[in-house]
């Protein structure tokens, strides 16, 4: 095959949609992949597929009519949930009324959608019957071993995710670190809530090529995955559980549908609510007994070693691909 992707953004997106599955199309299943920023019409009849990530601007439905009359294939990929964006979320200001039309006109256009959640699906099939749920998958890491002391618990995002930061949750970080002191060390990247300034360890935002290899040497104990119950975050999928698992790192997270459905008793600690108690008190038995920490950190990583490694998986996106182009 011969395959176009158009990609919308440099961060995690467009690295776990885009630029990491045409790589392993092309290196591991020799099909012919060229990735480009945002769409151009340019040479695209020398394509039998193009991937068009998140674009959302005026005069695509044309240019896809076009294409489909030489019958190529388009698809649209989205993996966020644009009807649903809270408003302290960066991308907010962003996605205003015409550019959500412009986009559910190029989705109706396309061929097929694809997307990485079953929630996430079920809201685009209203415009387009054929979506395909393709998960995130992620490339294999040799976890490093973890130091002695302090006991490293960590985050990492950008101010998208201030919502989910509670008072509550920020509370019992706080009060984690008070109680243990120099014992234990909060590790955050990307972005910190102000009412951590002073209590947390801070790296500046990483690329994502190279974000799995900087967690790796981040030497985290504990990830945590603190997610408020609202609409915009049902759709999300679980790939930080997968980049701590990855690394082997014990998994602290909210109960909310990307972790409710992928996380065990064995796998990582999924909270009964995001109230103070349950945060301190899962932080702070995970802190205290080390072979319970270390058991759910090896059960993480061979469950995801097993399941998710994109160099497994990428016959899944060929697969979808090429029913798509009837071949």
């Amino acid at each position: 095959m011969n395959i176009l992707f158009a990609q919308a953004d440099f961060g995690g997106c467009g690295f776990y949609r885009i630029l990491q599955p045409a790589a392993y199309l092309q290196f591991v299943l020799h099909h012919n992949t060229k990735v480009i920023f945002r769409y151009k019409s340019e040479n695209l009849l020398n394509y039998d597929l193009i991937v068009l990530q998140r674009q959302n601007h005026n005069g695509i439905v044309e240019a896809i009519k076009f294409l489909q009359s030489y019958n190529k294939k388009i698809i649209y990929e989205l993996d966020d949930d644009l009807w649903n964006v809270d408003d302290c979320n960066i991308s907010k200001p962003y996605w205003t009324p015409e550019k959500v039309s412009n986009a559910e006109a190029i989705m109706r256009a396309c061929d097929a959608i694809t997307t990485s959640t079953e929630p996430l699906a079920n809201i685009l099939k209203q415009f387009n019957e054929k979506v395909y749920v393709i998960p995130n998958y992620i490339p294999e890491v040799t976890p490093l071993e973890k130091f002695s002391s302090p006991i490293r618990i960590g985050w990492s995002g950008s101010i998208s995710h201030k919502v989910d930061f509670t008072d509550e949750i920020i509370a019992a970080l706080k009060d984690i670190k008070k109680k243990y002191r120099e014992k234990v060390e909060l590790v955050f990247c990307g972005w910190i809530p102000d009412k951590l300034v002073g209590y947390v360890t801070f790296f500046e935002p990483v690329p994502p090529m190279q974000y799995l290899y900087f967690l790796n040497e981040l030497r985290l104990h504990i990830g945590i995955m603190p997610c408020v119950d609202i609409k915009f975050n049902e759709s999300k999928s679980n790939l930080k559980f997968l980049e701590y698992g990855i690394t082997k790192t014990a998994s602290v997270a909210s109960p909310i549908y990307p972790y409710k459905n992928t996380i065990t008793g064995e796998t990582g600690v999924l909270l009964k609510d995001n109230s103070y108690e349950e945060w301190f008190s899962s932080i702070d038995r995970l802190i205290q007994d080390e072979s319970y920490r270390q058991f759910l950190a090896n059960n993480a990583y061979n469950f995801v070693r097993e399941n998710f490694l994109i160099m497994n998986n990428i016959a899944k996106f060929e697969k979808v691909y090429q029913e798509i182009l009837n071949i």
